[in-house]
């Protein structure tokens, strides 16, 4: 862990993502996620597919945004 008052090296950025999620129903959830800095947010809503008790398939899954956002 690094101390807040150490110097950093020179072009060294803090990059800070910040996200809330809400559960909907059943098993649909929204998050709200930005990086405060710039003062932007966006909002996702995911969901199960019907092979999950509960699940509709109105929104991508998780695992979708998580595979995803890999890619990028």
């Amino acid at each position: 862990m690094t101390n807040s008052n150490e110097l950093k090296p020179i072009g060294f950025r803090d990059i800070v993502v910040a996200a809330q999620a809400t559960s909907i129903e059943k098993w649909r959830k929204q998050v709200v996620a930005g990086q405060p800095e710039t003062g932007s947010a966006f909002a996702f809503i995911s969901d199960e597919g019907s092979y999950m008790p509960g699940g509709e398939g109105t929104a991508p899954t998780p695992l979708t945004y998580f595979v995803s956002g890999m890619a990028l």
